[in-house]
């Protein structure tokens, strides 16, 4: 593949992953109160800290979404929404697992009726763009040195 062809499909992937992570946090952001109430429905975290989480963890996928979009510190964004997504796909599995019919919360409440493997083979999908980023980013720098 021809270096150029190197850098765009490397941004191509940066600017996906982007998008997808302001769409899944701008619905979060705006209502932490609706977030707070999927990630309860997991029940992987305890009360004391959702309300943290709820508010938090958006924002760390916006600034991760920003450094994608940038491409300032782009390889701390890819790091950062690749352990994200593996994060999610965690979560997900466990509730695929125990049977939890619950929402997804992935792209806030209005995400709400969708099936956890359904959203699981997503972020797979997800995983798969993240991790093809992160390889081309290292062959883009490594042919530059």
């Amino acid at each position: 593949m021809a270096g150029r062809g190197v850098v765009w499909l490397e941004r191509l992937a940066r600017w996906t992953l982007a998008g997808i992570f302001l769409a899944a946090a701008v619905p979060k952001i705006l209502s932490p109160s609706d977030f707070s109430a999927d990630i309860s429905n997991y029940g992987l975290v305890p009360d004391v800290l959702l309300n943290i989480m709820a508010i938090t963890l958006p924002w760390i996928e916006a600034v991760g979404a920003l450094a994608l979009l940038s491409g300032f510190a782009a390889e701390g964004g890819l790091l950062l929404v690749n352990f994200l997504i593996f994060m999610f796909m965690g979560a997900l599995g466990w509730a695929w697992f125990k049977g939890l019919d619950i929402d997804c919360g992935c792209f806030g409440h209005v995400d709400a009726k969708g099936h956890i493997g359904l959203a699981l083979l997503r972020d797979m999908g997800f995983l798969a763009l993240g991790l093809l980023g992160a390889w081309l980013r290292v062959k883009r720098f490594k042919r530059a040195t």
